[in-house]
């Protein structure tokens, strides 16, 4: 396993968890995200997509031109040589785009300092927190490039060393933007800051993780390689040589990074959805399932030496282990402080729900290995099917392992893919059997995940099937007659059908038996009027602003509509809805005797006025 291979097995896993939880989110954000909170008085979407856009464009060139114009100057100076064809493009970027940045950032400065709505707009923050990722690369680009000429491991370059102070400041201006409009954010404008800080975590991490991997991998390759008397192939295989010191400075960037957004800037973010499913991806994707596919290449090696299937002297075969030893050590580091903060972040009544998820993603990881397991038993048995009707070399061909290679593949998934599966899906059960769910029962977890199962696993059946037909009649419409070599054509399709064959019997019960567990709802059916609700004469006095939103509340607790009266003031005020004030005001006016009211929107909540 080479440093590329190291970097793969370390982020693919990682890097699946994560977009699946970055979607996950975004649609819980925008199902959860109250859009009729104000009437927006900015400069209207048409205009912000224009200036935000040209912002943006303008400022990436500007600074860009400002880090080619100094890196010029260092290189000339530190490097020597001709370097006036970077001079003039920088200076021809930043005659260009500075002054257009000026203009249109002023404006938007403008008018989001006379309307505070335009502060909350979602474009307004995309725009920042846009900036600040890129000025965020472009910083943690330039510190490694001066840790590694710390360290004596690479030469200088003048792009690298000036463009850390303009981006620097990019950065901090743009964080100053940030930080000073919090305090009226908006639940979608917060969604952004914590995309931003969560996923810069998340990279900062990976970047620390694979820096101290591959240092740790060379440092125990090299041991290994004076502890066997073996050479291995690969270059740079030195504990104190160019690749130990550049991994060492991408730890300590990472590292440096990970510190200043996780543990700084997402100190105070307790409680929020993001941040759990951050925690969750980190421990499950970037660490367990690394640690299950280290473990697994360390079996499978081991499996291929004592099946003897193995061509390279063992010593070089082996080499792997040290490898995966290191994955091993930094994944579970990974994972066992991630779940330590999952537990003491998370509140006690959250806390069961938390470890149901947590255990049936576990039990996914084990599902998915013994379905691919599943799937090299049928491969393997029509492929020697076919070899015994007379196709030669039936394992080898279409791409297929030899014998021994399939059978410590087959056995490597099942001897991690079980009891992964087992313990969690047991876990998963003892927590729903310590913790019942209340009537009626909150978000069914285990019902949901067996659903899940059950859409893939049918999704597989019909793919493998439909493979498999059109093989056989295609050879059987080509040729007349059907031979060994359409049973060995037939693996594949067909190996895609026995895993949802085993396994979707036992998932069906499963969300049967979530199904008759759940309470009788009438949610999907159509909503039927309360004639018995005595309607009355109500008016709302509200601002322009929040009017609408206040009525649409106020109207739905009551179960009529009320009449709207918006009042234009001087000193009139953003009045934001609230439900809980809106639930009150309704109430009493349901418990008054007086035929009309009049409720007035106020700093403090809503006012009632009783009238006859």
């Amino acid at each position: 396993m080479n440093d590329i291979e190291l970097a793969l097995a370390l982020i693919i896993p990682f890097a699946i968890f994560a977009v699946g939880g970055a979607a996950v989110y975004a649609v819980f954000v925008w199902r959860n995200t109250d859009r009729s909170y104000e009437v927006d008085p900015g400069i209207g979407t048409p205009r912000r997509i224009y200036f935000y856009l040209a912002s943006f464009v303008s400022l990436m060139m500007a600074a860009g031109g400002a880090a080619s114009v100094l890196a010029a100057l260092l290189d000339s100076v530190f490097r020597g040589g001709d370097f006036s064809e970077t001079l003039a493009m920088g200076l021809a970027l930043v005659a260009v785009g500075l002054p257009v940045w000026l203009f249109h950032w002023r404006f938007v400065q403008r008018a989001a300092a006379r309307t505070p709505p335009e502060r909350r707009s979602v474009l307004r923050n995309l725009h920042v927190y846009a900036a600040l990722g890129v000025a965020l690369g472009f910083i943690a680009f330039s510190a490694f490039s001066a840790v590694q000429l710390a360290l004596f491991a690479g030469a200088f370059d003048g792009f690298a060393w000036g463009g850390a102070p303009i981006w620097a400041a990019v950065w901090a201006y743009h964080w100053r933007v940030a930080s000073a409009e919090r305090a009226g954010a908006s639940d979608e404008t917060l969604a952004i800051r914590r995309m931003y800080l969560y996923l810069a975590s998340a990279v900062a991490l990976a970047m620390a993780a694979l820096g101290a991997a591959i240092l740790a991998r060379v440092i125990l390759l090299d041991i290994y390689q004076a502890a066997t008397g073996v050479a291995l192939a690969e270059e740079g295989l030195d504990a104190f040589g160019d690749e130990a010191r550049s991994a060492l400075a991408a730890a300590l960037v990472g590292g440096a990074g990970w510190v200043a957004h996780w543990l700084m800037f997402a100190r105070g973010d307790r409680r929020s959805v993001l941040r759990w499913a951050y925690i969750l991806i980190a421990a499950l994707g970037g660490g367990f399932a690394v640690m299950l596919s280290a473990v697994g290449f360390a079996v499978y090696a081991v499996m291929q030496w004592a099946m003897d299937a193995v061509e390279v002297p063992i010593a070089e075969h082996l080499a792997i282990l040290p490898t995966s030893l290191v994955v091993v050590v930094v994944s579970v580091g990974i994972w066992r402080y991630h779940v330590n903060r999952m537990w003491k972040e998370t509140t006690v009544e959250r806390a069961p729900l938390l470890a149901r998820i947590y255990m049936l993603a576990l039990s996914a990881m084990g599902l998915v290995a013994v379905a691919l397991a599943l799937a090299g038993i049928a491969d393997m048995a029509l492929r020697a099917l076919a070899e015994l009707g007379g196709a030669e070399n039936a394992y080898a061909r279409n791409g297929g392992l030899d014998f021994q290679d399939r059978l410590a593949y087959i056995l490597t998934l099942l001897a991690l893919g079980c009891p992964v599966w087992l313990v969690s899906w047991r876990g998963e059960r003892a927590f729903a059997e310590e913790f019942p769910r209340p009537e009626p029962a909150p978000t069914p977890v285990r019902k949901m995940y067996a659903l899940g199962v059950l859409c893939l696993g049918l999704l597989a059946l019909i793919g493998g099937a439909s493979g498999a037909l059109f093989v056989f009649l295609s050879d059987l419409l080509a040729d007349g007659a059907l031979s060994a070599g359409t049973l060995l054509d037939l693996a594949y399709p067909l190996s895609a059908v026995l895993p949802p064959a085993a396994i979707l019997p036992y998932y069906w019960m499963v969300y049967r038996r979530e199904r008759a567990f759940e309470p009788e709802t009438d949610e999907d059916a159509a909503p039927v009027a309360d004639e018995t609700v005595a309607r009355k004469d109500v008016t709302l006095l509200a601002p322009p602003e929040s009017a609408d939103a206040l009525a649409a509340l106020l109207s739905s607790a009551l179960g009529y509509p009320v009449e709207i009266e918006r009042w234009s003031d001087s000193q009139t005020f953003e009045s934001r809805p609230d439900e809980n004030a809106t639930a009150a005001a309704s109430r009493a006016i349901a418990e008054s005797d007086a035929p009309r009211a009049l409720v007035v929107a106020e700093r403090g909540g809503l006012r009632v006025i009783w009238g006859d």
